[in-house]
């Protein structure tokens, strides 16, 4: 007499499934967040040449930085169409992303005849690091174009 074994997977081997599953993910979940937060920081970068070339370049034909003696704050859930973002694009030539993770903020002042730019970039709520052991990151220009750097 045959005994007829029932379809399907028993209670063990379906605990087996989810445990492998799970300690797949617990080792996969940071390593893949490491890696977004470097594709961040490399767009970071990139973002941070091309607004400080545009901002030596708008320097030279005004004679100043832009934008004028006030902060514009580009967050990462703004629309491409928002008026801060399109006055930056016109005005710097420069297309800035959003909709990514990245948030800018443009300061420009002048300091006693002192015209200084700063550009601080950072992730949103500090959620990854864009560079080594860093959330934040921001670039002060003067007028002679020396580029200093600071962290927090």
């Amino acid at each position: 007499m045959k005994i007829k074994r029932q379809e399907g997977f028993t209670m063990v081997e379906l605990l087996v499934v989810v445990g492998i599953t799970g300690i797949l993910m617990a080792t996969a979940v940071p390593v893949y967040r490491t890696w977004q937060g470097r594709a961040y920081g490399s767009e970071a970068a990139i973002m941070i040449k091309q607004i400080l070339d545009a901002e030596i370049l708008y320097y030279l034909e005004h004679d100043k930085f832009y934008p004028d003696q006030s902060d514009i704050l580009i967050l990462h859930k703004y629309d491409p169409d928002h008026a801060n973002v399109k006055d930056i694009e016109e005005k710097l030539n420069i297309i800035v992303p959003t909709g990514h993770f990245l948030d800018y903020t443009f300061s420009s002042y002048d300091d006693e005849g002192v015209y200084t730019f700063q550009l601080s970039i950072n992730s949103i709520n500090n959620q990854f690091e864009i560079f080594k052991d860093v959330t934040n990151i921001a670039y002060k220009m003067d007028k002679d174009g020396n580029i200093s750097t600071f962290t927090f």
